[in-house]
Formats: C-alpha cells, sequence, structure tokens
C-alpha cells in the first residue's frame, strides 16, 4: 500500500508539473492509423506558442473557427503564437477562453476552417462501459510524426466524478461563463491529478480498480490516481471552485497506451464529441505507456462553448494582451549569490583553520 500511495503521490505531481510544461496526458502509443471519416477530420494538432512544436497538444474544431482542447494546454505558456493544423491545413490563433469550472479551453482561428464539419457535441455524459474512439496528435508517437492520426479504442471503465459516480446522486449544478453550465472542476493542467481529495484541474474520485498495465508498469486504482477539490489554478492565482462535472476513465481495449506528450484528445462516443484527454492513469511517470486515461466529459460544458462559439461571451475571450503572465521558472542559483558567496567564505575559513590544527598536531 505504501508503494501504491507513493505511485499517487508521483501521479499528482505529474499533474502540477504539467502545468508548467505543457506536456500532458497522453500520445497514442501503438494506436491505429485513423480511417479519414467525420470524427478523425476534426482533429486538430496544436503547436502551442511561438516555441511549441506540432503535436504539444491535440484539439477538436467545434465551430469554423474554434478549437476545443485542454485547459492546462493553454495557460502553462505564453500562448502568443499558437497554430492549429487541422485536415494538413495550418491556422493561426489570435485568442482563447478557459473553462473556469472543468480542464477545457477554446481557441480562436484567424479563419475559418474550410472542408471540415465541426464535430457535434454530446448532449449526455458516456455511461460505464460505453466505447468509443480517441484520437492523439502527440509528437510523442512515432506514428503521429510519419503524418498518420493515431487512434484508439476504448470503453469507459469507471465514472470518477459526476452522475453515477461510485453509485452516488447526479452532482451540484455549476455556473459557467456567460451564465450557462460547466462541468465542474478545477482548470485543467496535464495536470493528472490529486491523490489527496483534490483534484488540480481535473475531477474527483470514486472507487476503483487497477488497470491491466503493459509488461513492467505497475497500475493505480482511480480513486488514489485522481481527486476533486479546490486548487489554485486560474493564472492570478485564484482558487478554482471544486470540480463537480463528469470525469470517466477509460482503458484500452487495443494496446493502445497513453503516453506523455497529448492532452486535449478528442473521445467520440456514437459520433459525438463526449470528452477530451486529461491524463494518463495507470502510473506516476508520463513517458511510461499508459493503457487508461482520465477523460473530462463535456456535456456539461456545451453552454460555455456555445456561448463562447457563437460570439454571446467576449468577456471571457482572452489575448496576448489580455492574458496573465505564465507562471515564472523555478528560482536558481543566481537568485542566491550573496548567500552562496557568504557559505563559501565561512567553508574557506574553516578549511584553514582544520589545516593549521593540523599542522600543529604534526
Amino acid at each position: 500500500m505504501k508503494k501504491l500511495a507513493s505511485r499517487a503521490a508521483a501521479v499528482a505531481a505529474v499533474a502540477a508539473l504539467s502545468g508548467a510544461c505543457v506536456a500532458p496526458a497522453s500520445a497514442m502509443e501503438y494506436g491505429e492509423h485513423a480511417p479519414d471519416n467525420a470524427e478523425s477530420r476534426t482533429v486538430a494538432s496544436l503547436r502551442i506558442g511561438r516555441v511549441g512544436n506540432f503535436g504539444d497538444c491535440t484539439g477538436t474544431l467545434v465551430a469554423p473557427q474554434w478549437v476545443l482542447t485542454a485547459r492546462h494546454c493553454l495557460e502553462s505558456v505564453s500562448n502568443e503564437g499558437t497554430q492549429a493544423r487541422i485536415a494538413g491545413t495550418v491556422y493561426d490563433a489570435d485568442s482563447w477562453s478557459l473553462s473556469p469550472v472543468m480542464d477545457a479551453g477554446l481557441l480562436h482561428l484567424t479563419r475559418p476552417v474550410e472542408g471540415v464539419e465541426p464535430a457535434k457535441l454530446a448532449d449526455s455524459m458516456p455511461a460505464q462501459g460505453d466505447e468509443g474512439n480517441l484520437y492523439g496528435w502527440s509528437s510523442s508517437s512515432l506514428m503521429a510524426r510519419k503524418g498518420q492520426l493515431p487512434v484508439a479504442r476504448m470503453r469507459v471503465r469507471e465514472i470518477l466524478a459526476g452522475p453515477g459516480a461510485g453509485g452516488g446522486a447526479g452532482a451540484p449544478h455549476v455556473e459557467g461563463p456567460g451564465g450557462g453550465e460547466g462541468a465542474g472542476g478545477g482548470a485543467g493542467a496535464p495536470q493528472i491529478l490529486r491523490g489527496d481529495g483534490s483534484m488540480p484541474e481535473p475531477g474527483s474520485p470514486a472507487p476503483g480498480a487497477e488497470a491491466p498495465s503493459p509488461d513492467g508498469v505497475e497500475s493505480v486504482p482511480a480513486d488514489i490516481a485522481m481527486g476533486g477539490g479546490e486548487v489554485a489554478a486560474d493564472g492570478a492565482g485564484g482558487v478554482m471552485p471544486k470540480i463537480v462535472g463528469g470525469i470517466l476513465e477509460a482503458e484500452s481495449l487495443t494496446r493502445a497506451a497513453m503516453q506523455g506528450g497529448d492532452s486535449g484528445a478528442p473521445f467520440f462516443v456514437g459520433g459525438k464529441l463526449a470528452g477530451l484527454a486529461t491524463a494518463g492513469t495507470a502510473n506516476g511517470d508520463p513517458d511510461l505507456p499508459s493503457p487508461t486515461a482520465a477523460i473530462t466529459t463535456l456535456s456539461d460544458a456545451k453552454s460555455w462553448i456555445q456561448d463562447i462559439t457563437s460570439g454571446r461571451d467576449t468577456s471571457s475571450v482572452l489575448t496576448a494582451d489580455t492574458t496573465p503572465a505564465p507562471p515564472k521558472t523555478p528560482q536558481t542559483s543566481a537568485d542566491y549569490v550573496g548567500r552562496y558567496l557568504a557559505v563559501a567564505a565561512a567553508g574557506l575559513v574553516l578549511a584553514i583553520a582544520l589545516g593549521w590544527v593540523a599542522r600543529r598536531r604534526a
């Protein structure tokens, strides 16, 4: 149990760190080549910021000029210069919006996407046992680097938060931006999740069994890997409300596994966009394959998405000029030069004194 708890702590640490380095949830390792269809054509490969690379995160076209992705992809670095590649064409992004209650964010493109029908949002949350397709453009995937979109067939194994979680009743209502409903919770950040009962950007816990894992990978039960509660997440250092929307754990039905490098991957059920990938849940190391993933569901976010994409809510849309600066880099030794010089001087004096005593005794 102690070993399992340490694994859970590692998962939580990955979640927190992911907010600082845009790496989140997962790439489709050993996924199959996605066919050209209505689902796959909406999947976007995202390059976050001017110094990013395509495959930093994955998104989904939900309106002619709007791409939906994970919130944590858009709040850890400067988004200025962000681009989306959809159906082989590159589009520039000029603004974005972050859900205040879940791991979801929207990117506005400078021009409409032509020749691609935006994905339709699911009206309800998938149930345990439902199957769907998860697509991911992560640059960690060899297939994706060859220009082939990977897809994995997934099954909902457990409801971690929201209606049906742990056999409980539905979650309370939460207001989203523009008065719409929001799926509960703290922002996202390949933020995987906290094992202390609070989920940094994505959801809340429920009893769970260990997932089947690839050789050499220890599984962490979903109820330990995921949590629910308040979390400091917005750019201004505020506290996000407790997540009350749906969070699922989905398991791969094939050899496909999640691997660090792709967050926001769309989860389609019955041809509709039901959720997006927030984090892998099988282990605490983002570089190890994970056969299970935490999926943030989107039915509760439908009103928020429609408010933003229709233009009804413009106050929640940010630009490079109105977005708070991303977290500063950790302090380095340069911040403590005076202190280190004092310690070095004291050490030198001590060394001289010890040498003098040694010579006296000799």
